[in-house]
């Protein structure tokens, strides 16, 4: 079936999920396609850069047993080096040194680009978050944003959209997390008229959250805990969750992550529908919530360039869901049990936004 003959239901259907301002779940696809690494990428270059800055025999002797397991699949890899040794701290270590200095190098020169192009009615990113904010309701507080990539690029995508965004922290040039709950409603200081006199009122701001569960380039380790800096170019230590042994360490132990963690749950458990963008459904992190939100039917779409394991299985167990993936030139549709062909990339999202919703 092509384009032209795609059924009025499904277009019916995917602007459906958007009225119902979908929680906005972007994974490693969406950056891969700014120059970011995907994790087989990640992986080969941990390979050869992390050997280079362990100091100790014990540590580079477990990191050189592991290179092989950690080219095929780089968290099963990491999986095997042995947790709460010393070699293992040092491994980690290097490890998150590593990945945030190759992310931060590529941040800057994705951004750099994005910021000299001139793209008719904006880049695609900037549309659909301006999309989601202003379709929500009036009344809303927020739209839900989150993301398990390290970069920037979301936080950029809102500037070039002059949308307001909340990332949990507060200040100025070092931010700091808020004490949970992290995310709180904003509001807007104006004034008013009344009865001839002018009066402070505050009122309602809504904004994008945007949740990061495995950290940021922009959060950095401080002895008072983690502060949000943007553009900043140190050697200072980022508060990164890595892929492997410390993955759910970090995650719980750390009170900020632990919070981002909770807060984005809720979300997640009360959401009315779904858009992944770039997401492999590999993250146990994320997929619990999902899940279960899945088998009450929640409604969501998926786009991103290959189906994963995980998202096949996930078709065959719910076909309600939404998918739409890289075919040759164009895309495949999967939709109620059905398998569409387009030979347009609907899967790429300046295609699905023209195609359906613009």
């Amino acid at each position: 079936m092509t384009v032209a003959e795609l059924p009025n239901d499904f277009f019916t259907d995917i602007q459906g999920v958007f009225r119902k301002t979908p929680v906005l779940l972007i994974g490693s696809g969406f950056s891969c396609g700014y120059g970011f690494p995907g994790m087989g990428a990640l992986a080969k270059h941990l390979a050869t850069a992390v050997h280079n800055v362990l100091t100790t025999n014990g540590a580079k002797n477990a990191w050189v047993q592991s290179i092989e397991a950690i080219k095929i699949n780089l968290e099963a890899g990491l999986n095997g080096i042995p947790v709460g040794t010393p070699e293992w701290e040092e491994i980690v270590s290097a490890i998150r040194g590593e990945t945030a200095k190759l992310i931060l190098d590529r941040a800057i020169a994705a951004e750099a680009k994005i910021l000299g192009e001139k793209v008719a009615g904006g880049h695609a990113p900037s549309r659909l978050l301006n999309r989601l904010f202003n379709g929500s309701p009036q009344n809303a507080e927020s739209i839900h944003v989150i993301t398990t990539n390290y970069d920037t690029l979301l936080e950029l995508f809102c500037d070039l959209a002059e949308l307001p965004l909340d990332t949990g922290f507060t200040g100025f040039r070092r931010r700091k997390p808020r004490h949970p709950p992290i995310f709180q409603t904003q509001y807007s200081r104006v004034l008013v008229t009344e009865k001839r006199q002018q009066q402070v009122d505050y009122r309602l701001c809504k904004t994008v959250r945007l949740y990061k569960p495995h950290g940021s380039i922009s959060w950095l380790t401080t002895d008072e805990g983690t502060v949000e800096v943007l553009n900043d170019v140190s050697v200072a230590g980022r508060a990164i969750v890595v892929p492997g042994p410390s993955k759910y360490q970090d995650a719980l132990i750390d009170t900020l992550f632990d919070a981002v963690r909770t807060e984005m749950n809720a979300i997640l458990a009360e959401a009315q529908a779904l858009l992944c963008i770039g997401f492999g459904f590999n993250d146990d992190h994320l997929q619990g919530v999902i899940k279960r939100r899945l088998t009450t039917g929640m409604p969501v779409i998926i786009l991103t360039r290959d189906a994963t394991p995980n998202i096949k299985q996930l078709l065959r167990d719910h076909p309600h869901v939404i998918a739409l993936f890289k075919s040759g030139e164009g895309a495949v549709c999967h939709w109620k049990g059905n398998t569409l062909q387009s030979p347009y990339p609907l899967w790429q999202l300046d295609d699905f936004l023209k195609k359906f919703l613009e």
